[in-house]
C-alpha cells in the first residue's frame, strides 16, 4: 500500500506560503507610498536573509569537499555551481528583457522569479522531512513540517513585495494562489524523491546555486523599488525596514533551531 505521509507533510509545509502572500498584499493595497516602500524593503530583507542562508548551505557542502581525497569532486562541483549561478542570472536577465518588451509588468515578472526561486529552495525542505521519516523519527518529521510551514509563511512576503502598489500587475486571488503554490508545493516532490532514494549532494548544491541566483535577482528588484519610494540608498527609512525583514527571517529560523530542528 502506498505511503502518502511524505506528500501530506510536504503539502502542509508548503501551502502556508499563501498566507504570507495574502497578508502582505492586503496590507500593501491600503498603504501610502512611504508605507509601501517600507513593506517592500521588509520583503527585501527576508529575501536577502534567505539568499544568504541558501548560499551558506551550498558553501558548507563545498567546504566539506575541499580535501585532497575529494579534490576531483570538489573541482567538478565548484565548476558546476558557479556555472549554474551565472547561467541562472544571465537566463533571468534575458527572460526579463523579452518579457518586458512584450508588455509583461516588471513587478509580476519579479514575483514569478521569486516564487520559482522559493520553489527550487523548498525542494530541499522536502528532503529533510522525508529523511526524518526514513530514519523512523516521525516526531521530528512532524516538527520539521510545522517549522517549515511557519517559515514558508514569511517567504510569502517576498512574493507579494514586488506586486504591492502596482495596478498593472492585476494580482487577483488566483494569481496570488498560483504563485504561492509554485513556491511552496515543491516541498512535496522533494519529499517524494528523497523518500524513493533519488538524491545526491551534487544535485542539492546545483539546486541551491540556482535558488540563490534567483533570490539575488529578485531581491535587487524589490529593494531598488523600495529605495525609489523611500529616498534612495542613503535614506534613513529604508535600512530599518530592510533590517526588520532580516530580523523576521532570522527569528523564524532561530525558532526552528531552538525547537531542536
Amino acid at each position: 500500500m502506498a505511503d502518502y505521509t511524505p506528500l501530506t507533510y510536504g503539502f502542509v509545509a508548503g501551502v502556508t506560503v499563501l498566507a504570507g502572500v495574502a497578508t502582505l498584499y492586503a496590507l500593501g493595497r491600503r498603504a501610502s507610498s512611504t508605507a509601501l516602500g517600507a513593506l517592500q524593503a521588509f520583503a527585501g530583507g527576508i529575501l536577502a536573509y534567505i539568499s544568504l542562508d541558501v548560499g551558506a548551505e551550498v558553501a558548507e557542502y563545498m567546504e566539506g569537499l575541499a580535501k585532497w581525497e575529494t579534490l576531483g569532486l570538489f573541482l567538478a562541483d565548484a565548476a558546476l555551481t558557479t556555472a549554474v549561478f551565472a547561467g541562472v542570472l544571465l537566463l533571468l536577465s534575458s527572460v526579463e528583457r523579452r518579457a518586458v518588451a512584450r508588455g509583461m509588468p516588471q513587478s509580476l515578472l519579479t514575483a514569478l522569479i521569486t516564487a520559482l526561486a522559493y520553489g527550487v529552495h523548498n525542494v530541499g525542505k522536502g528532503f529533510a522531512i522525508a529523511g526524518a521519516l526514513l530514519s523512523g523519527a516521525a516526531a521530528n518529521a512532524l516538527l520539521f513540517t510545522v517549522g517549515f510551514a511557519v517559515h514558508n509563511a514569511t517567504e510569502g512576503f517576498g512574493i507579494a513585495g514586488p506586486l504591492i502598489g502596482d495596478r498593472k500587475a492585476r494580482a487577483d486571488l488566483r494569481l496570488l494562489a498560483g504563485l504561492s503554490l509554485l513556491a511552496g508545493l515543491p516541498v512535496m516532490p522533494g519529499a517524494a524523491v528523497y523518500y524513493l532514494g533519488i538524491y545526491s549532494g551534487t544535485f542539492l548544491a546545483a539546486l541551491g546555486a540556482a535558488a540563490e541566483a534567483s533570490l539575488v535577482y529578485a531581491l535587487l528588484h524589490v529593494n531598488l523599488s523600495a529605495m525609489s519610494k523611500l529616498g534612495g540608498v542613503s535614506s534613513p527609512r529604508f535600512w530599518p525596514a530592510l533590517t526588520a525583514g532580516v530580523a523576521a527571517a532570522f527569528a523564524t529560523e532561530s525558532a526552528l533551531l531552538l525547537s531542536g530542528l
